[in-house]
């Protein structure tokens, strides 16, 4: 099974909605894959399946993922978002945040070829956690809206994942055509000199929604390469 981190910088960039897309892209062209949500701190992705009061399951000492399916698409998924009442907050520590993400790297009885990992926004230290698990064999896509602050968030990201010998493959610049055409395009630029392939992904209505997968194909195409 091969990990894709779908990270950024900072959050409210579009990170879930790209893990999300991201994963169904996959699905469409064939690929098994699971899709796992280790944002502990504003765990979200389950709200986009309408998965919520569930129980766990276990086959032996393993925890079982969640089917999913959008139209004819199925996937697997696993967060702590289901398992959690809504409006009730989660405070977790260091330690308790760490032991669930180990928790669903490593008992989730994952069947996917691809595992999409929405992992938490910005370099934090549980993010450190999940790249040192994940080294030398995760592939990972940096979302990010074209402005010079979230460009900076964002190389201390991809320093971050280097470090770690995370395979960038891609940047997503999100919302792409409500910004200045003259910064959006210098900020792609900037990306590209990094040698990082860039997607450039409009804001649409139908995103809010939180499904449409055509948008992110070609993305899919670079990940799997």
């Amino acid at each position: 099974m091969i990990p894709i981190l779908v990270t950024s910088g900072k959050g409210g960039v579009g990170k879930t909605t790209t893990a999300i897309n991201t994963a169904l892209a996959l699905a469409m062209k064939g690929f098994k894959v699971s899709l796992m949500d280790a944002d502990l701190m504003d765990p979200t992705t389950h709200l986009a399946f309408n998965v919520n009061k569930e129980s766990l399951r276990e086959h032996g000492k393993m925890l079982l993922p969640i089917k999913v399916k959008v139209g004819e698409v199925e996937l697997e998924f696993m967060g702590l978002g289901p398992f959690v009442p809504r409006g009730v907050g989660v405070a977790l520590s260091y330690e308790k945040t760490v032991d669930f993400i180990i928790t669903l790297l490593k008992f989730v009885r994952w069947s996917g070829e691809y595992l999409v990992i929405d992992t938490p926004p910005s370099s934090l230290d549980v993010n450190v956690k999940l790249f040192k698990e994940l080294r030398d064999r995760g592939r990972a896509v940096i979302v990010g809206e074209p402005h010079p602050y979230a460009f900076e968030d964002n190389l201390r990201m991809l320093d971050l994942l280097r470090m770690y010998n995370i395979d960038v493959r891609a940047i997503v610049l999100n919302k792409y055509n409500l910004f200045v055409r003259e910064l959006a395009e210098a900020m792609e630029k900037e990306y590209e000199s990094l040698k990082l392939k860039v997607f450039k992904v409009p804001w649409d209505a139908e995103l809010q929604l939180g499904f449409k997968p055509e948008l992110f194909s070609e993305l899919v195409e670079v990940l799997v390469a």
